[in-house]
């Protein structure tokens, strides 16, 4: 039905203006300036013709059922205008006003009564609040934005679809200024009914859009932006999206703006990496690949080669490529020498120097060298001065036939627009500077790696109760031993004498813990004893300590010791929105004070784990270090994943996990603690 709101055969425009530059005359004027091919109705009690069309009293009046009507009228009246739109028959509304969800209780109310009504009929709601729709290869824009006034618009390769209406357009002017078009342009508002994810979906079905840009300040329906994401994958078209609301602020600043209700950051970070979606900062990083996205050209991988006629350029290139974690390619340095003078810089960065000047051929004959070496993935043309005297056009020509003959993704970076301008013209993507050139290239290099992991296997939605309770630690190292995970050796004892057969079984180096589901949180409240010179007096003491406190006591657990292994912690959690969360990092009590951890979500691997160990800042003390021998981080991986398979096959039955520290030996790992809390 969205794909219908896209390509109507009909349009309708309740309080529809004679007045181009009203929100109720804007669209008017666009659809008839863009080539809209159907049919528009103006609707106006007042008027017998609206910037030259017939009006329509009301929506009932018109000759059909439009696909599409804009309300174009605020307040009650819109209300019941998307009431008569939706009784009409009509199937997509997109409600311009605002004063709704995003202002209070009154308004949250009337958006309410206002999406009843359309779902009452089967009508799909955009907005409200929202700035529209506009598809430049149907000629339909349903949008008020001055945008289209002042800024060329054509059919392109690129899809925007935004929460923000505002940003929509900032999104869309960053975009014209790089040379590129966008076929779609469309914001959500309030998202009432119809969301940036559901918009994501139908557009990742257009043949024509080679690029995905998005603006979220909530995600409303992950399950739908999933599958907007694997459609997109299965395409080969690239999804970036700016997800605003990271902050505490920026959360605070995302309800009153639109209504929205900001998603965990780390979640989403989790869930875009997951399905294959690169997260930028803000609009103008969303933008800064764009040309290499719609090019031709999908990285292998991220060895890079930097080249140029200035030293200068390729000493700050390989500073800047090391700060980035870009690696260098090796170049064939004898064959370089062969066609660069003999003063030239014969490896990576490959410095031709001044000579360029006298001969235009040197980047022609490079380039094939490069080419031919099967080492680079990656190029960046850096040419901080050119012009006169300067061939720029057969450089421009050079570069454009190595990208082609070799599929390398390429870019040349240049201050001089008129030096970029050829360049752009022979379909190379231009910078201003070597940087940002270098920035756009790895982007482009880690989302294609990105992409090109299996895809999730979708998960069922799981159902958490809302009756919550905490297991004892006995209670919750048995259901983890149970599920595959490696638990201490440990024994619960319920009095004194079972604790003297527990330390003839595991020795005197032990850990005693009061077990208690009242007391989650055991060392704040010291009991925890770390081999006790008198276990029996311990034992004794935390029973007290557990009267004290009014906790119910279920006995000490005696736990072997662990010695000389590396704390990790783990944890497992049902999000509301996105389903089972697993969290990886460093262990200890400063896990929540530190938080060096990072989060995946369920079904991964081993090597997924891997990766976001390597992400901590505690990761170099995982290897080998100061005499200390590396940790068995793949024992702790395939522990991650166990806890991954138990969350989702318990089913919604515990809705979270806490297990820290994870003892990491040389060889092993081992749960030393669990907390467990279910939900039914």
């Amino acid at each position: 039905m969205l794909a219908r709101a896209l390509d109507p055969k009909s349009v309708a425009i309740v309080g529809a203006s004679d007045n181009p530059h009203k929100v109720g005359g804007r669209p008017i004027l666009y659809l008839k300036r863009y080539g809209f091919r159907g049919a528009v109705y103006p609707v106006n009690p007042a008027r017998s013709t609206v910037q030259d069309l017939r009006a329509y009293p009301s929506i009932d009046a018109t000759p059909e059922a439009p696909d599409l009507a804009i309300v174009a009228i605020s307040g009650e009246e819109a209300v019941a205008a998307v009431a008569a739109c939706a009784a009409r028959g009509v199937k997509v509304a997109v409600v311009m006003a605002s004063g709704f969800g995003e202002t209070g209780e009154a308004g949250r109310k009337a958006q309410a009564e206002m999406l009843d009504a359309a779902r009452t009929h089967g009508m799909r709601l955009i907005g409200p609040n929202c700035q529209g729709l506009a598809n430049f290869a149907t000629g339909m824009v349903a949008n008020f934005s001055t945008i289209f006034n002042e800024v060329e618009a054509k059919d392109g390769p690129v899809a925007i679809v935004s929460q923000s209406g505002a940003n929509s357009q900032a999104i869309y002017t960053l975009l014209r200024e790089k040379g590129l078009y966008a076929r779609h342009v469309h914001a959500t508002g309030n998202e009432a009914d119809v969301t940036v994810a559901d918009l994501a979906a139908t557009v990742a079905a257009d043949p024509g859009v080679r690029l995905i840009l998005l603006y979220m300040e909530a995600i409303k329906d992950p399950a739908m932006l999933a599958a907007a994401a694997a459609n997109a994958r299965e395409r080969g078209v690239a999804i970036v999206a700016l997800k605003a609301g990271r902050t505490p602020s920026g959360q605070k600043a995302a309800s009153s703006h639109t209504g929205a209700l900001a998603s965990e950051d780390r979640v989403v970070e989790a869930f875009f990496e997951q399905h294959g979606i690169w997260r930028a900062r803000d609009p103008r990083e969303l933008v800064s690949a764009a040309e290499l996205y719609v090019g031709a050209h999908r990285p292998r991988g991220k060895r890079l080669v930097i080249l140029s006629n200035s030293g200068a350029s390729c000493v700050m290139g390989a500073d800047h490529a090391e700060s980035r974690g870009i690696p260098l390619a090796r170049v064939p340095s004898e064959k370089l020498k062969a066609v660069l003078p003999t003063f030239a810089a014969a490896q990576n960065p490959i410095d031709v120097t001044g000579a360029l000047l006298n001969d235009s051929g040197l980047f022609g004959a490079v380039l094939p060298i490069v080419g031919e070496s099967r080492e680079c993935d990656l190029l960046v043309l850096a040419l901080p001065v050119a012009g006169t005297g300067y061939d720029v056009p057969r450089f421009a020509r050079d570069l454009a036939s190595f990208q082609s003959r070799y599929g390398i993704a390429s870019a040349v970076a240049a201050p001089q627009a008129a030096v970029r301008a050829p360049f752009a013209a022979a379909g190379v993507a231009t910078f201003a500077a070597e940087g940002e050139a270098m920035d756009a290239l790895a982007q482009v290099a880690g989302h294609a790696a990105l992409r090109g992991r299996p895809a999730p296997r979708p998960l069922p939605r799981l159902a958490v109760g809302s009756k919550r309770r905490f297991l004892d630690e006995a209670e919750g190292l048995a259901m983890l031993a149970q599920a595959g995970v490696n638990v201490v050796e440990h024994r619960l004892c319920r009095d004194e004498a079972a604790l003297d057969e527990a330390l003839a079984s595991l020795g005197v180096d032990v850990v005693l813990k009061a077990c208690s589901p009242d007391v989650p949180h055991k060392s704040d409240h010291g009991l925890v004893a770390l081999t006790p010179a008198d276990p029996q007096a311990e034992f004794r003491r935390q029973r007290e300590q557990c009267a004290a406190l009014g906790a119910r006591f279920a006995g000490v657990i005696v736990a072997r010791r662990a010695r000389g292994a590396r704390e990790l912690a783990l944890g497992a959690r049902i999000d509301p929105a996105f389903g089972p969360v697993i969290l990886v990092g460093d262990g200890g009590i400063y896990l929540e004070a530190l938080k060096d951890f990072r989060l995946l979500l369920p079904p991964f691997d081993d090597d997924a784990v891997l990766r976001k160990l390597e992400e901590l800042r505690i990761a170099p003390l995982l290897a080998a270090v100061r005499g200390q021998p590396a940790r068995d981080v793949r024992a702790f991986a395939r522990m991650a994943v166990t806890l991954g398979q138990a969350i989702v096959a318990w089913n919604g039955a515990v809705a979270s996990v806490d297990i820290n520290p994870v003892a990491v030996f040389e060889t092993g790992a081992v749960a030393l603690d669990a907390l467990i809390e279910t939900a039914r």
